[in-house]
């Protein structure tokens, strides 16, 4: 049986005129209809149970004091009794008519279904730049992080095996208004993922959702979801550079170990960079210790800005302060 969850806020004019493509596009199949309401000031919960005695495969929930397309479904999820699970909008916009494509597919891939209007044969329909424009960024970013590949991860059109919703429901709490993506980024890897064709059609009653909050609470969604994914690798990646490091500076350290336990060893090294500088003329800053033991020192001369002049290793005895290069035999 097929679980059809609708959420719907103000929707009270497009249910009379939804539900009955509704039941021709799913006659034959059985299902039921769940109206999920966060108690619309236009009283669409009201519509709803109006009209469950012409159409009795309805449910109606009335949320109170909840708000949230994600969760809306959610609940409806919770509710449903078919072994299918598909949502979809109740304003019109959705291809009632495909509603049979996305529930043979589940049935067969055991997966997801999803109309998509970024593949080809599907169509944003009528959407000004401004929207086109929006979309195209957000599917481009949630594309990104999905662990799906999937062309229209925010598309609020789909069909789920209730198994697959069943294994990730204990840790599953979305926010905001694109459950498709908030499922995707929790469904295991290889879950079979089809993509059906499908053109967004213009509303015919009522006014569009996509208000401010809602774009942000999008925002925050993405944001949310790169800083959990993202965030262990960041570690991962901290604890590689500092032990990296640490490992150098460490070896570096114990290579000049007897500057600091040693005064004796300490006084002459001060003594052999003064020599160098007054029999070589070389600048003490340009020398810089590799290695220090108790009868010589290993340096590096390294002229800062000075062209021509190549990068000496040079090692010096503590004795009488000549040096030799280090590749000397």
């Amino acid at each position: 049986m097929l679980s059809l969850v609708i959420p719907t806020y103000n929707e009270a004019e497009s249910l009379p005129i939804l539900l009955p493509r509704l039941h021709e596009a799913l006659n034959g199949i059985p299902h039921e209809i769940i109206i999920v309401d966060d108690d619309s000031p236009d009283g669409t919960w009201r519509k709803a149970e109006e009209l469950q005695v012409s159409h009795p495969t309805i449910q109606v929930i009335r949320r109170r004091g909840e708000r949230g397309l994600s969760s809306a479904v959610v609940a409806g999820f919770k509710m449903a009794r078919g072994e299918i699970l598909a949502v979809m909008d109740a304003d019109g916009q959705h291809d009632a008519s495909l509603l049979k494509k996305l529930v043979e597919t589940v049935q067969v891939r055991r997966g997801v279904a999803i109309a998509s209007r970024y593949i080809s044969g599907g169509s944003t329909g009528q959407w000004n730049r401004r929207r086109t424009f929006l979309s195209r960024a957000g599917t481009r970013m949630t594309t990104f992080l999905c662990r799906l590949s999937v062309h229209d991860p925010m598309s609020g059109f789909f069909a789920i095996d209730r198994s697959l919703f069943e294994r990730i429901a204990p840790r599953f709490h979305p926010r905001g208004f694109k459950i498709l993506f908030d499922l995707l980024m929790r469904l295991p890897r290889g879950t079979p993922v089809t993509e059906i064709p499908y053109t967004f059609a213009p509303r015919t009653v009522g006014t569009s959702k996509l208000s401010l909050k809602v774009q942000w609470d999008f925002g925050c969604s993405l944001l949310s979801v790169f800083f959990g994914r993202w965030a262990r690798m960041a570690w991962v990646i901290f604890l590689v550079l500092f032990f990296s490091f640490g490992t150098v500076f460490s070896l570096r350290a114990w290579n000049l170990r007897l500057l600091v336990l040693d005064s004796g060893v300490r006084e002459r090294t001060k003594m052999a960079f003064q020599s160098l500088s007054d029999t070589e003329g070389w600048l003490i800053s340009d020398l810089s210790l590799r290695r220090v033991d108790a009868t010589r020192i290993e340096l590096l001369y390294s002229p800062h800005g000075r062209l021509n002049t190549e990068t000496k290793c040079v090692r010096v005895r503590l004795d009488y302060f000549g040096w030799t290069p280090c590749d000397a035999s």
